[in-house]
């Protein structure tokens, strides 16, 4: 069905329609912090974008759908540098990272499935360890074989390190973005802050600076599932460092 509100934004805003923009990737899984990060991301005033945006990046049209999705958002300006988007899930994922600024940031094991067999409205995820392990396994295997490809344009963060040495990882993801302005580890809230299918839909997100939350102590997952995943974790790890 076309969308003529879409259609008719687009040709009220020629200047951003034709304009290039540079763009950002955040590479992740569920329950990485990642939309702490977005926001972070898209408080910079070069960066438009804060939320996931649930396109395909191999949809010829990419690029129209996320500008006109910023536009209606009120989140996108001419002056704007970068667009930006996250990508929790395979369906999703370009067929490769060519132009693209890659940010690889992925959460150990154990934290991250508790994160997300503890969900609230959590759908197939909530109270099965099996299937969110079946998720994140298969999620840094397809983080893996992509970024594998590439020499650079990439960084890697780790979901802790995020949260233990805040300063550090936003200076490096600065410096490679090449910034004017230094990220801060303050953030504005947006139209979908907190809204469920865009990011984190806890009360986390919505206090405006990178905190340390953890993971429900009363989830359980097999230690065999974690033995696994802590495979895939430092095997994803090494390879994005590496590059």
């Amino acid at each position: 069905m076309i969308n003529f509100k879409k259609i008719f934004q687009l040709l009220i805003h020629p200047k951003i329609t034709t304009k290039k923009y540079n763009k950002i990737i955040l590479l992740s899984h569920m329950r990485s912090r990642s939309s702490v990060l977005s926001h972070v991301l898209g408080s910079n005033d070069e960066i438009s974008g804060y939320y996931e945006q649930h396109l395909s990046h191999n949809d010829s049209l990419f690029d129209l759908k996320i500008k006109v999705n910023l536009i209606l958002g009120g989140d996108l300006s001419f002056n704007h540098d970068y667009l930006y988007d996250k990508v929790l899930h395979d369906r999703f994922d370009p067929n490769d990272l060519q132009g693209y600024k890659v940010i690889v940031l992925i959460r150990n094991p154990e934290d991250t499935l508790k994160s997300i067999i503890s969900m609230k409205d959590g759908g197939v995820w909530q109270d099965d360890p099996y299937r969110a392990f079946a998720y994140y396994c298969q999620r840094l295997y397809s983080i893996m074989d992509m970024v594998g490809s590439i020499e650079n344009n990439i960084i890697f963060v780790d979901a802790d390190d995020l949260v233990d040495h805040t300063t550090a990882v936003l200076n490096e993801i600065t410096s490679f973005l090449g910034l004017k302005e230094s990220l801060s580890h303050n953030y504005k809230s947006f139209e979908k802050t907190g809204k469920p299918v865009y990011g984190d839909p806890s009360d986390n997100i919505k206090s405006g600076s990178i905190i340390k939350t953890e993971a429900n102590a009363k989830a359980v997952v097999p230690d065999e599932l974690l033995d696994i995943a802590q495979y895939y974790y430092e095997r994803c790890k090494s390879l994005c460092v590496k590059n």
